[in-house]
């Protein structure tokens, strides 16, 4: 038999037995539904047919079994029931092992005989099944579908960008033509009209880009459907065996997200569903005993929130109780009875997912949150998403993911640290802000800020990530930092400087690089150089054990030289200009130096300056003129001038306060105390 009819009866089974596990479970609840019935019939028909084509007759046999029992169901010989729904869905489940091992070329795990003996008698098939570790059938394959018309728009957007190459093809040689005019001779106008063909060209390959991405990407999406499938079915199951009543509600099943994405989320959903039925739901009896509906409900839904998807899974159960979740951390040594106190309700129902929770004994003990919880933490800060627990006792518990929808392409903010640029994904950004010293206080030892009535630990980001440290980028005596957070978990990082938010392609590191600490993956920038992507989880964990003392004090450092300002000396003397910049620099100030009058109004035009020191007696403008020049530009028509000079007498102090100057020195006189101390008082 060909593979390609092999992989078409696959593709074909998978879709009627999907249709039949789920139109199964809606049976159940509307078993007067004729045309359901008249549905499922013919999706077993049709597998029954399929198989005994191909020569798969332990499926036909099965399939042909479930056709016979729907029949007498539309025929009302059998009644529609919880019992008859249960057959037949053990019918949907040995069909889809055999299929499983079709697919994987092993041997079929079912004991056809014993199963249709079992089915006929009405009694649980499953001592027909060999082998309970089977394969089952793999919702993600290596293939995808789409629409014609996506298909054609990715052709056509291709046919534009070779257009738009064309046109970056006549600017290259229009620019060579430019580069071989002899000197001089490219008009203004001529550059402008160039530089302006050339912006539309690239405002035009932007568009382009944007597009061809939005559709490729949608080739990677899948609707959430894709996993959920069998979700109603598993809480079905699940609470009959306990003796419980639950319904699964889904809402929001047409919500696309990338695939890789939802390979990974699979079995986090089943974990916490699992959790909720086990721990979460009460027992009929438990439940009318505290005024609640007898049936449970679970109810998971999915919903976009701009570029991330948020997925809630909430159940009506006992809820989580944080003072038995802070005993059981505190019995168990998770944490310590200091930290027990200290923490809030809503910050003690994260302490179930902390290693050390995951035990039957502390699942008894807090209503059973704490089953794989770990893992489940572990596996969202993977996919660079973001967990939130909330919980009423007696009332609701609710874990809320907020994901990425795609792991492609990502909003990050971009920073840079030491004279290296790195992105951090935005949804571990808070905010970020610019400190001064004494925005910094001690609290047990360890730094921190107070960020809006809260208390945020200090870090350097540069001594997380181990690199060497350099004093970070100060403006006006400020330092800048960048505000993360982790579910519960805020701290505060020092930075250079942040470059604002931008779209950024997630690059692999590759094998070698896969264990590096504190990043996951890399992009490229505009100009061509990488930049690393912080890992934050990875992050929070290393600031546990860093410390975080000293940066108050470094802070303060920086900030009182940065703070002496920017001073232009200007002198013909360079024994005068090399004196005086030197004795400036070496009390922190920022010293430039001019040799005339006319050499300084040069450098005010492109420089600010806080403060002026000027001579008297220079070639060209002398300083009296050159400082009513000064008072003349909007920039400077307060700026202090101090007049530094060798001429002593009344009338040309005089000169100098007329001009606008705020002091007169005389060199004669001259002490380098007497020169510092006049440009603190006037600048500080």
């Amino acid at each position: 038999m060909s593979i390609k009819y092999l992989d078409i009866f696959l593709k074909e089974a998978q879709e009627h037995l999907e249709s039949l596990q789920t139109n199964l479970l809606v049976l159940e609840k509307n078993p007067g539904n004729m045309p359901l019935i008249h549905e499922l019939l013919r999706n077993a028909h049709t597998l029954k047919g399929s198989a005994r084509m191909l020569g798969f007759e332990d499926i036909s046999i099965v399939g042909h079994r479930m056709e016979d029992f729907l029949k007498e169901m539309e025929d009302g010989e059998r009644a529609v029931d919880s019992a008859a729904v249960d057959l037949l869905l053990q019918g949907t489940d040995a069909i889809n092992r055999m299929t499983a091992a079709l697919a994987s070329g092993s041997e079929s795990p079912i004991d056809v005989e014993k199963f249709v003996a079992a089915f006929d008698q009405g009694f649980s098939t499953s001592e027909a099944i060999l082998d309970s570790a089977a394969p089952q059938a793999e919702v993600f394959g290596d293939t995808v579908r789409t629409s014609v018309k996506t298909l054609d728009n990715v052709v056509n957007l291709l046919g534009e960008l070779i257009i738009n190459k064309k046109r970056f093809e006549d600017k290259t040689q229009e620019l060579k033509s430019l580069g071989r005019s002899s000197e001089g001779s490219v008009s203004a106008a001529r550059l402008m009209e160039f530089q302006h063909a050339l912006e539309d060209d690239v405002l035009y390959l932007g568009y382009i880009i944007q597009e061809l991405h939005a559709e490729a990407m949608a080739l990677r999406m899948l609707p959430l459907r894709t996993i959920t499938e069998g979700f109603i079915r598993m809480v079905r199951d699940l609470s009959k065996a306990q003796g419980k009543e639950v319904e699964l509600e889904i809402r929001g099943e047409h919500i696309e997200v990338d695939r890789l994405l939802l390979e990974s989320l699979k079995p986090m959903f089943l974990h916490m569903l699992t959790n909720a039925v086990d721990h979460g739901i009460e027992l009929p009896e438990e439940r009318i005993a505290r005024g609640k509906p007898a049936k449970g409900t679970i109810r998971l839904t999915a919903h976009h929130e701009g570029s991330n998807v948020v997925i809630e899974i909430r159940d009506d159960g006992s809820g989580m109780d944080p003072a038995k979740i802070k005993a059981t951390a505190l019995r168990r040594g998770v944490i310590s009875k200091e930290e027990s106190e200290m923490l809030k309700d809503e910050e003690a129902l994260y302490l179930t997912l902390r290693q050390g929770f995951s035990t039957s004994e502390i699942v008894t003990d807090i209503s059973g949150r704490g089953v794989g919880m770990d893992v489940v933490k572990m596996n969202i800060e993977k996919v660079k998403g973001n967990l939130t627990l909330k919980s009423e006792v007696g009332a609701y518990s609710e874990v809320q993911l907020t994901l990425p929808l795609t792991l492609a392409v990502i909003e990050a903010l971009m920073i840079s640290c030491n004279g290296e640029q790195y992105a951090i994904p935005l949804s571990y950004v808070q905010e970020t802000l610019k400190i001064r010293s004494s925005d910094i206080s001690t609290v047990a030892g360890k730094e921190v800020l107070s960020v809006r009535n809260t208390t945020v630990p200090l870090f350097s980001l540069a001594h997380i990530l181990e690199i060497e440290e350099r004093n970070s980028d100060i403006s006006d005596g400020k330092m800048s930092v960048v505000i993360l957070k982790q579910r519960d978990q805020v701290m505060a990082c020092t930075i250079d400087k942040s470059h604002g938010t931008s779209e950024i392609v997630v690059k692999s590191l590759g094998r070698q690089l896969k264990k590096v600490r504190h990043t996951f993956g890399a992009t490229i920038m505009g100009d061509g150089n990488p930049a690393l992507i912080l890992d934050v989880p990875d992050i929070f964990s290393t600031a546990d054990g860093v410390s975080s003392a000293g940066l108050r004090k470094s802070l303060q450092e920086s900030q009182n030289k940065a703070s002496r300002g920017h001073v232009l000396v200007v002198d013909d003397s360079i024994t005068t200009r090399t004196m005086e910049k030197s004795i400036l620099v070496a009390n922190g100030y920022e010293v430039m130096i001019a040799v005339s009058a006319e050499d300084a109004l040069e450098k005010v035009s492109s420089a600010t300056f806080d403060l002026i020191i000027s001579d008297v007696e220079m070639p060209g403008l002398n300083g009296f003129e050159f400082t009513a020049t000064l008072r003349k530009i909007d920039e400077y028509r307060s700026t202090p001038v101090i007049i530094v000079s060798s001429l002593s007498k009344d009338e040309h102090k005089r000169k100098a306060i007329e001009a606008g100057a705020q002091a007169y020195i005389v060199k004669g006189a001259f002490e380098q105390g007497i020169l510092l101390d006049t440009v603190e008082t006037l600048i500080g």
